[in-house]
């Protein structure tokens, strides 16, 4: 379940476990109802990650250079494919 952050009506913010489709708790400091929140999240990603592991391969380098790209389409139509 995520952590999400409710508000009371004094201010206090309380974050608690909570299935999605909760909107509303009982503030554990006044015992008033708590309505959700919107609040940001951190993300980060850390290390070589996705990025450095083949999704900005040198293969997709050469479908973007017409030059290179005629040239592969050529040796696919000499090996009996059409492009």
């Amino acid at each position: 379940m995520p952590i999400y952050e409710f508000k009371c009506p004094n201010g206090d913010i309380n974050e608690r476990m909570a299935k999605p489709n909760t909107h509303a708790i009982t503030c554990p400091k006044c015992h008033q109802k708590a309505k959700k929140i919107l609040s940001l999240c951190s993300f980060k990603l850390k290390g070589g990650g996705w990025y450095a592991d083949g999704y900005s391969s040198k293969k997709n380098e050469s479908n973007k250079d017409p030059a290179k790209r005629s040239q592969s389409q050529e040796r696919k139509t000499e090996n009996g494919r059409a492009p």
